[in-house]
Order: C-alpha cells, then sequence, then structure tokens
C-alpha cells in the first residue's frame, strides 16, 4: 500500500462548527458558506498570513519546514485558512516526511502541543488565533507531511478536528 493511502479520512466537522457563535469579532470566520481563520500567529506574535498566495481569494498562512527535522533544509508552505481544505502550496515532498514546522518571521520551532498518532514520535505544532498564545486559540499541525491530522480550537473548544484511522 502506498504511503498517501495509509490515511483513511474520517473528518468530525459539522457537529463542532453547528455550536460556533459567529460574530462580527469571532476568530473564526464565516464567508460564501466556509469558515475560515482571519488571522494566525506564532508563539511570539508574528502574523503568519501573506496576501502574495491566496486560497479562495483569501490570505495564506506561511509556515517552514525543515525537512527532515533539525538542520534539514528550508521549504516555504502556504496552507488555506479554510477550514477543512486540505490545499498547500509548496514543494511536493514525499508522504512521511518530518518537518520540524518553524516560524518563518522568527524562526522559532513551533510549539509542541499533542502527541500525532500517524506514528511514533509525531506531535502536533501550535499555531494560534491570536498574538497571545495564552488565549487558548490554537491551530494544531502534524509535522508529518502528508498526514492529514488537525484541530482548531477556540476558548478552548474543539471548533473541528480531522482524525485519520488506518
Amino acid at each position: 500500500m502506498a504511503e498517501e493511502e495509509k490515511f483513511v479520512r474520517r473528518v468530525r466537522l459539522e457537529k463542532y462548527l453547528e455550536d460556533y457563535r459567529f460574530t462580527d469579532s469571532s476568530r473564526i470566520r464565516r464567508k460564501d458558506g466556509k469558515a475560515y481563520l482571519p488571522a494566525v500567529y506564532c508563539h511570539n506574535g508574528h502574523n503568519l498570513m501573506v496576501r502574495a498566495v491566496t486560497f479562495d481569494g483569501l490570505p495564506a498562512i506561511h509556515v517552514r519546514g525543515l525537512v527532515g527535522g533539525e538542520g534539514g533544509p528550508a521549504e516555504d508552505f502556504y496552507l488555506s485558512p479554510i477550514i477543512n481544505d486540505a490545499r498547500k502550496e509548496g514543494p511536493d515532498l514525499p508522504p512521511g516526511t518530518r518537518l520540524q514546522l518553524v516560524c518563518p518571521i522568527c524562526e522559532e520551532p513551533l510549539r509542541t502541543l499533542v502527541p500525532c498518532t500517524c506514528r511514533v514520535g509525531a506531535y502536533r505544532r501550535a499555531l494560534y488565533l491570536t498574538p497571545r498564545p495564552d488565549d487558548l486559540g490554537t491551530v494544531g499541525l502534524c509535522e508529518i507531511f502528508g498526514c492529514p491530522q488537525s484541530f482548531v480550537s477556540d476558548d478552548g473548544e474543539l471548533v473541528f478536528e480531522v482524525v485519520a484511522e488506518k
């Protein structure tokens, strides 16, 4: 079985977003029937949204990955800000490649959140919905290229999660 076929997606999305209160000041917004992240930051408060790359007219989330882990060559990735949209721009790496995810501005590694179940030793790394990481608005991204597992929480409540089962 090919590496990318090992991930079978089960998406839990609707039941979380049904309860989310979209307001003018929400950290998660809705436009044209799609929920999206209007702003994402590293733990030092650097804004990771870039207008040079867009998805459906929305600015992309810019992260840098050190291929193979610490000390590996740096590659830039641009992720869709739309919730439950796996589109990205950047190098096409073999599925399963480990990345050390870093902020492209301060180049510090993104904080570790929780282990990922895609493989032993893999973790989900943190992006934040405000410049203050203690505000409890978090995006959790797996550091393994091709792993679809991710989540978005706001005020400590899970809003979106992709769980991959083998």
